[in-house]
């Protein structure tokens, strides 16, 4: 399966605290980015990819600054003329495709990631569910991680901030995901290649770049199932980033367990040799858990 992620230079849009854009000409200014993503599409399909990942929200242009307009009245649903554009261009390349969109949905917008199958369908769509501080103010959180199967693999996607927690791609290797991909504007290695080796799982990250990344953050990248960065961009400029890379391949046991377990796949070992009924306090509310109190219990006595 040949899979390329698009690093992209979005451009931004506008300073809030020096213009005060109209509606319309706000929406007009996610134009030139969209454009500039699907001919990185185009050009991931004439290198023969059967699967291309966008960067995080490339429609976006309304400002986190501005809450004149609710974004629900800038960002269309999953008829709305930049669907309909990705949709059109997965079926002109026969390619499926996983675009970071900002959508509403059932009345609320978020923070998306949208998988289109070769034929310009639409097979399914993550919504972000951990939003990072500022996100809020426009965006909705999801509540779910699903995974999807297609013809080229089981498929299941998380939207940057996501990718930060253990549990959210735990939840899609438990799911029977293969593949992860994650249309992100944060990518770091650090943790990255750590939730690819820790569920045995692919992952496809495809990082916005504004002429060179900040110094925690890392390049677009394809990551196998044993951690190790098959492809990656570079840390300045725009890129299409293709690799080459089977993942159904189950990774090679390690530590010699292959021996004291009888397993031909490292990630039937650690499924295998789980302890959920130990894991107490992964699945409690949040304040009901030592480390709230070291945070919060102070908070609520000074309110």
């Amino acid at each position: 399966m040949r899979i390329s992620v698009i690093q992209q230079i979005l451009k931004p849009t506008y300073d809030y605290s020096k213009v005060q854009p109209g509606l319309e000409e706000i929406k007009a200014m996610a134009d030139e980015n969209i454009d500039a993503c699907l001919g990185f599409i185009e050009q991931a399909a004439k290198e023969g990819a059967d699967l291309a990942v966008t960067t995080e929200t490339v429609n976006y242009c309304l400002s986190f600054h501005d809450t004149r307009f609710p974004a629900t009245d800038v960002y269309g649903g999953l008829d709305s003329p930049v669907v309909k554009r990705f949709s059109s261009a997965a079926k002109k390349h026969k390619m499926h495709i996983v675009a970071g969109l900002a959508l509403t949905l059932d009345g609320k917008t978020y923070n998306c990631a949208v998988l289109f199958d070769s034929k310009g369908e639409i097979v399914g769509v993550h919504r972000k569910v951990h939003l990072p501080a500022g996100e809020e103010i426009h965006y909705a959180n999801g509540d779910r991680f699903e995974v999807f199967r297609t013809e080229i693999g089981n498929i299941g996607m998380l939207v940057c901030w996501d990718l930060q927690y253990p549990e959210a791609a735990r939840e899609l290797a438990l799911g029977g995901a293969d593949l992860i991909c994650c249309p992100t504007l944060g990518w770091e290695n650090i943790y990255g290649l750590s939730r690819a080796y820790e569920n045995s799982i692919t992952i496809a990250a495809a990082m916005a770049n504004w002429n060179g990344l900040s110094g925690y953050c890392d390049p677009s990248c394809v990551v196998d199932n044993m951690g190790r960065i098959l492809a990656a961009g570079p840390r300045k400029g725009q890129a299409v980033v293709t690799a080459d890379v089977d993942i159904a391949k189950e990774p090679t046991p390690q530590y010699g367990s292959e021996h004291f377990y009888p397993s031909h796949s490292m990630r039937k070992t650690r499924f295998s040799q789980r302890r959920p009924e130990t894991y107490r306090l992964a699945n409690l509310p949040l304040d009901e858990v030592p480390l709230y109190r070291r945070y919060f219990d102070g908070e609520k006595k000074d309110n």
